[in-house]
């Protein structure tokens, strides 16, 4: 992609995240008109042109509505879709640092045992139903060849759906970046031993049934030894993708 083209997409999603600054500092609500693109511009030291892109951007997030001839005003205060922007900002700047593998492993670990403590104290049984359909999806296709990534693809999606029960979306948001980071490695170890396997659907079983009693010590303790092992069988093989 154009080095040009993806400095302006960055620079019209740090508008965007000025603009919920503005409405937050200056308490508009929804319905109420932003000042005009001429003076966003000049109030953030940017172009009409980015602060005219940043208002598109807006506008299909659900942030703002463009009435022709009239502005831009305020249709919603749910700042959700801006985790979207700062998972892929976020992804984005990941991938063009030099990280090892094993500092990969220290962050997820660091991130996973905050947002499995929370998730336990704040958990409602209702939203532990999605947590449930990716264990239970892991337990089937663990069992079939050729099942490796829809296995993958539920386990990352269990972890995730804890982090959305936790509450923190800033987390969850880092946890996503990271865990992409790792798929190619944790894509290979899921052609590992039976007994691997075996292991691998006791341990996210023991921490689903954490959340499910609420004890927020055991699931932690649960979680610390979950990504433990994941990441001793990463290091020992190398990381190897194969």
């Amino acid at each position: 992609m154009d080095q040009a083209l993806i400095a302006g997409q960055r620079q019209s999603q740090h508008v965007v995240r000025r603009l919920v600054q503005h409405i937050k500092s200056e308490s508009l609500s929804v319905g109420d008109r932003l000042p005009s693109i001429r003076r966003l511009a000049s109030k953030m030291e940017v172009s009409p042109n980015v602060v005219r892109d940043a208002m598109v951007q807006a506008q299909t997030m659900g942030l703002v509505e463009l009435r022709p001839r009239s502005g831009a005003y305020i249709r919603s205060l749910d700042y959700a879709p801006l985790v979207d922007v700062l998972s892929d900002t976020l992804g984005a700047s990941l991938m063009q640092t030099d990280h090892s593998l094993f500092f990969l492993l220290e962050s997820r670990e660091l991130v996973e045992i905050e947002l499995i403590t929370q998730a336990a104290k704040r958990r409602r049984l209702e939203d532990l139903l999605p947590v449930r359909e990716s264990l239970d999806t892991m337990i089937r296709t663990g069992d079939e060849t050729g099942q490796e990534v829809a296995f993958l693809d539920a386990d990352i999606a269990f972890h995730l759906r804890i982090a959305k029960v936790a509450g923190n979306p800033v987390l969850a948001t880092f946890l996503k970046a990271v865990l992409e980071l790792l798929r190619p490695h944790l894509l290979g170890s899921c052609q590992s031993s039976d007994q691997s396997l075996t292991n691998t659907n006791s341990s996210h079983t023991a921490i689903y049934r954490a959340l499910v009693e609420g004890d927020a010590e055991v699931a932690r303790q649960e979680m610390h030894e979950h990504v433990g092992m994941a990441a001793r069988h990463l290091l020992e093989t190398g990381g190897s993708t194969q």
